[in-house]
């Protein structure tokens, strides 16, 4: 869910008093809030039959046809196998009753990848696939359903663009005009207002597991819904400035690779490998 409003003013003042950050308390925002949704709009071989006049022609024709299929077949390189169907597989649970395709409680994919202190990852979130990835330059780590924006107005609508990861997280919310909480929130754009955050709770920390089931489709007001793991995971480890590149195609894998990237994803890849290698190159100099 994304928040407007007096989140942005609450931070443009703790701000002037050199602590915006400290603005995010969770005991803080637990009080008195009344965040609302910024208004956002979305960036948004033909063959050809020769007649033949005698047997010994045609069959003069039918074997250079052979042969030059064959030099052709030889030179030929195989299609790379790529894909877009890159969903978890599912983790089904039943909550109160309500079937969830992907449990809540645990992580997404498995185990999560370690990153070093010289590991310089960027974000992917495909909209059309409700999926977040995580990469390093062009190798995927890691893949988490998300639910993005409802999309049914701008205030419920989640941007496409390219965005950096902001020194604004905690590890709780609540908001009272919409009675929906979550925990391990990480900002992405708006100082607070799109965040990277858990399925919504209630007030009392109790899972609205209506809209927990809905992972793997729109269900917010244009923030990333992820399981409670998936969100403490980047909570943990998502420093300040990584990007962000929020794209409505699909990402196409060539293995753990990303295939024919868009031009915002060339970019992230770029930036990633660049930082990595002058971040060795550091560590390196240093040690010697």
């Amino acid at each position: 869910m994304g928040w407007r409003g007096t989140v942005v003013s609450l931070f443009l003042i703790a701000g002037v008093a050199g602590g915006a950050y400290a603005a995010y308390n969770p005991n803080i925002m637990a009080v008195g809030q009344n965040l609302f949704h910024a208004s956002t709009h979305k960036v948004q071989n033909v063959v050809g039959v020769i007649p033949t006049t005698s047997k010994k022609s045609s069959e003069r024709t039918s074997s250079n046809s052979s042969q030059a299929g064959a030099q052709s077949g030889a030179s030929q390189v195989p299609e790379p196998t790529v894909t877009t169907n890159n969903a978890p597989p599912i983790n089904p649970v039943v909550i109160d009753g309500i079937h969830l395709n992907y449990n809540p409680y645990q992580p997404s994919d498995g185990a999560y990848p370690i990153l070093s202190n010289n590991e310089h990852v960027w974000i992917d979130v495909s909209i059309s696939q409700q999926l977040v990835y995580i990469f390093n330059g062009n190798h995927l780590l890691y893949t988490m359903i998300t639910s993005s924006g409802i999309d049914t107005n701008p205030n419920t609508s989640t941007p496409l663009g390219v965005y950096h990861v902001q020194p604004y997280s905690g590890t709780w919310f609540y908001a009272a005009q919409y009675q929906e909480g979550a925990q391990y929130w990480v900002s992405w754009l708006g100082n607070g207002v799109f965040l990277f955050h858990s399925v919504p709770e209630d007030q009392n920390h109790k899972l609205l597991v209506n809209i927990a089931a809905e992972l793997g489709h729109p269900a917010s007001h244009g923030c990333f819904h992820l399981t409670i793991p998936d969100a403490k995971w980047i909570y943990d480890n998502i420093n300040t400035g990584t990007t962000v590149v929020v794209e409505q195609a699909p990402v196409k894998l060539l293995g753990k690779t990303i295939y024919q990237p868009s031009a915002d994803q060339q970019a992230a890849i770029t930036a990633s490998i660049a930082t990595n290698q002058t971040t060795s190159a550091n560590n390196s100099s240093s040690a010697s």
